[in-house]
């Protein structure tokens, strides 16, 4: 049986008399990849953010979040990918100074290593002729570009977990292809452990070993993305898996919100 990366117990947020997440607890195993789905409002970016240690000082935390060994520290063993690359990136610095003060910040190196560092990121994460482009500012890219740089900078501290909120939502169909098939090269050639945020059914079966549903802050539902998909045992997933749309397939337009007449 693989040993548990993740441990998440009882795990309770409220922010005043709102409570966003209700009784949580799941597993997330080394080098898994966990998708949380759910429609806005379900709570799958506030327990993405809880892992990660990210919640605002007024959410009120009950529960246990705990890892595999040690409490891990953001940057070195917890790289985070938001949904919009451009707020996570200064736009009056270069690029290649923005990795590398990740490299040296988590792991010690010194500016020329940390910079070397930072260009084997980003030809990592695929972006061309990584070397020339250190000194590019993130405005030059775009968008799916911008988002892979942000990559990079997740990556640039070695964490041994990437939590990814929304990462490909705000992209087309074609550059989501190429972020999720860098962010599944990572897991299979680096031993990456994958948390990611999506309200995506397509994205998730395809792309996740397991699959946890939330409805308004409860965990419903919560199995091996295949099964998930042949069996679905909650009203809710069901609907979910009534919207799925292939990757592959371009959108013509949103999809309906779904709404459910049971609690």
């Amino acid at each position: 049986m693989t040993k548990a990366y993740l441990n998440v117990r009882n795990l309770n947020v409220s922010y005043g008399s709102t409570t966003a997440i209700k009784d949580v607890s799941l597993e997330l195993a080394k080098g898994g990849r966990l998708a949380l789905i759910g429609m806005s409002g379900s709570g799958k970016s506030t327990l993405a953010m809880a892992i990660a240690g990210l919640l605002p000082k007024q959410a009120r935390i009950n529960g246990a979040i705990e890892f595999e060994s040690r409490t891990p520290k953001l940057g070195s063993d917890i790289g985070v990918l938001f949904q919009d690359a451009s707020g996570s990136l200064d736009p009056v610095m270069k690029i290649g100074d923005q990795i590398a003060e990740v490299a040296m910040t988590h792991l010690g190196m010194g500016w020329i290593s940390a910079r070397v560092h930072a260009a084997e990121l980003l030809d990592r994460v695929k972006i061309p002729k990584a070397l020339s482009r250190l000194n590019s500012y993130p405005h030059e890219f775009s968008g799916g570009q911008k988002q892979r740089i942000a990559l990079a900078a997740a990556l640039a501290g070695n964490p041994s977990i990437l939590i990814a909120d929304e990462p490909t939502s705000a992209l087309d169909t074609v550059i989501q292809r190429h972020i999720v098939d860098v962010l599944d090269e990572l897991v299979k050639d680096g031993g990456l452990t994958l948390l990611f945020v999506t309200h995506d059914i397509a994205l998730a079966s395809e792309r996740a070993d397991e699959i946890a549903v939330l409805y308004k802050g409860d965990l419903v539902e919560m199995a091996p993305a295949g099964q998930l998909l042949k069996e679905p045992k909650h009203p809710y997933t069901k609907a979910l898996i009534d919207t799925y749309v292939s990757l592959e397939k371009p959108r013509s337009r949103r999809l309906p919100e779904i709404t459910l007449e049971w609690q």
